[in-house]
């Protein structure tokens, strides 16, 4: 797997001989699987869709804990070279199969789907009982993304692979209600043909890195002043940028729109960086308010700007929430003294 900014490199790979364990009919092995998978069933309920309805994904507090754990890391899982969190949050999005299952230590497992895939894509989260995020786990395809192609190569369904991602100085036993859940196939999956019935060939436990940035300096474009490098949120995507008014796209951010400095009848800026966070619009504007203190303040709602002077020259931070609400867009230009 290539290294990218914050990808988790900890993997442990177990492959659980499904058809093994088929072999052993009823052995006590499968017995044993048996019995725990029906006591996870009788557990597991439908979640009352709140109103106004609200997925999963667009929970606010389960985005937080999902970037929380797994940072601005990117990955191969259900889409190619895309944040992992997102890959995570698309695949729980149905508002129709959100189920909580209730462990007898008080732990309880939270989970839904992506319905485009009817379930081949889905995701879980492992809560204590202080409702603290233990473990994610998302079954996927490790789908990769060739240029030119329309849709991303995944491997087939009958070698699906559960990813299980653990934050740091967790064993991965503790994460064994979400094999359970893994094993529990959607309607749509589980009417399927037995040779054709979707099955987990590789279990795969990651630690997941989530202090590390989205971003590396080497991605910057050239002539960046190093005095605003403060003004960089770590915790953020690089989606593009500018240097001498040219265009510098970043790596993996094809198609996706980016925030660019608006010259209107001002001089271009002579470097810029566009960044996206995922976090609330109100705490990276207070964010901004301690890091760009000094600057003069322009904008309200959906629109900020900062605008100020140091050693390298001119500066401004532009932050805007898109109509969808769900990130930050964020550029930091830069006009040096000439």
């Amino acid at each position: 797997m290539a290294s990218r900014p914050g990808l988790p490199l900890n993997l442990r790979r177990i492959f659980p001989l499904l058809s093994l364990c088929a072999a052993l009919g009823t052995s006590p092995f499968a017995l044993a699987q048996a019995a725990e998978d029906a006591a996870f069933v009788a557990a597991t309920v439908p979640v009352a869709v709140p109103s106004p309805p609200l997925s999963l994904n667009e929970h606010p507090q389960i985005r937080a804990d999902v970037f929380r754990l797994l940072g601005y890391a990117r990955g191969d899982y259900t889409q190619g070279d895309t944040l992992i969190a997102l890959q995570v949050l698309d695949s729980m999005r149905s508002l129709e199969h959100i189920r909580r299952t209730m462990l007898p230590d008080g732990r309880s497992v939270l989970a839904s789907i992506n319905p485009g895939t009817h379930g081949a894509q889905r995701a879980a989260m492992l809560f204590d009982p202080q409702r603290k995020l233990l473990a994610l786990a998302l079954v996927n395809g490790h789908c990769q993304h060739d240029i030119g192609d329309a849709v991303p190569a995944c491997l087939p369904s009958t070698h699906a692979v559960l990813t299980v991602f653990l934050p740091p100085g967790t064993e991965d036993e503790m994460a064994a209600p979400l094999l359970v859940w893994a094993r529990q196939l959607p309607p749509m999956l589980a009417q399927a043909a037995p040779e054709q019935r979707q099955s987990i060939a590789v279990v795969e436990y990651i630690t997941t890195r989530p202090g590390q940035p989205g971003w590396e300096p080497r991605n910057l474009p050239p002539g960046f002043p190093p005095s605003l490098l403060h003004l960089l949120l770590p915790a953020a995507e690089l989606t593009g940028s500018t240097s001498g008014g040219k265009l510098i796209a970043a790596a993996g951010t094809a198609g996706m729109p980016t925030e660019t400095a608006e010259a209107g009848d001002a001089p271009l800026p002579d470097t810029s960086v566009s960044l996206r966070s995922h976090a609330d619009f109100h705490w990276v504007l207070n964010t901004y308010a301690r890091l760009a203190k000094g600057a003069q303040v322009q904008g309200h709602d959906d629109k900020v700007v900062f605008t100020g002077n140091d050693a390298s020259g001119r500066y401004t931070v532009t932050l805007r929430e898109p109509g969808t609400k769900d990130s930050v867009l964020i550029t930091v230009a830069s006009w040096r003294t000439k």
